[in-house]
């Protein structure tokens, strides 16, 4: 089970270690095998599944930030890209999305995001994914407007614009909400620490 927060402490001599808090992981797609340009048919990384819903996702192990990332590219037998669809869920309940990283190639996108609960949309956002020209493409970071709702499901669209090439996607800043009995354990651990210190 991964967790923001890692304390731990030894109440037979009275000694607690330092508290460590860690970075949400979120989803990376570090796991990916490849090869590159290879379908991407979804994965899970830590608690979190992403799963493609609509048009053509693709692995791509020689770019990202860093490698690898996901796009959404032209396949045959149309060979014209499309609008494409991620889904994600988390294992251990409820989530958030702060932002996730894009690289809009040779044009600018869209996109559309929408989270859930209850199978109910809470919020839907849209606009506009600049774009990255060669020789030297970049990523750039969509930060959400909604970073503290806490959803279930989330759905991410990516829609290209004239002359785009391939849309890649990579890093997205999603965290679970920890469980209140998590938060408990965290305060009592830190309320120890404040008093071994104070002692």
């Amino acid at each position: 089970m991964a967790t923001a927060y890692a304390c731990t402490a030894s109440f037979a001599n009275a000694q607690i270690a330092p508290l460590v808090v860690l970075p949400p992981p979120g989803i990376t797609f570090s796991s990916l095998t490849g090869p590159s340009g290879s379908a991407y048919s979804g994965h899970t990384e830590n608690e979190f599944a992403v799963t493609p819903t609509a048009g053509f996702w693709f692995q791509g192990l020689g770019y990202g930030d860093p490698v690898p990332s996901i796009y959404d590219a032209p396949s045959s037998p149309t060979n014209a890209i499309g609008t494409a669809v991620i889904q994600v869920t988390d294992s251990l309940g409820l989530f958030t999305l702060s932002s996730l990283q894009y690289s809009s190639n040779n044009g600018n996108s869209s996109y559309d995001i929408t989270g859930y609960f209850n199978d109910l949309p809470v919020y839907h956002e849209t606009g506009s994914l600049m774009s990255s020209f060669g020789p030297d493409f970049s990523f750039r970071t969509l930060t959400t407007a909604n970073p503290t709702i806490q959803i279930d499901g989330l759905f991410v669209a990516v829609i290209p614009g004239i002359g785009v090439s391939s849309i890649n996607l990579d890093n997205i800043a999603v965290a679970t909400v920890p469980e209140p009995g998590s938060l408990v354990l965290l305060t009592a651990g830190l309320a120890l620490l404040f008093r071994k210190r104070q002692v």
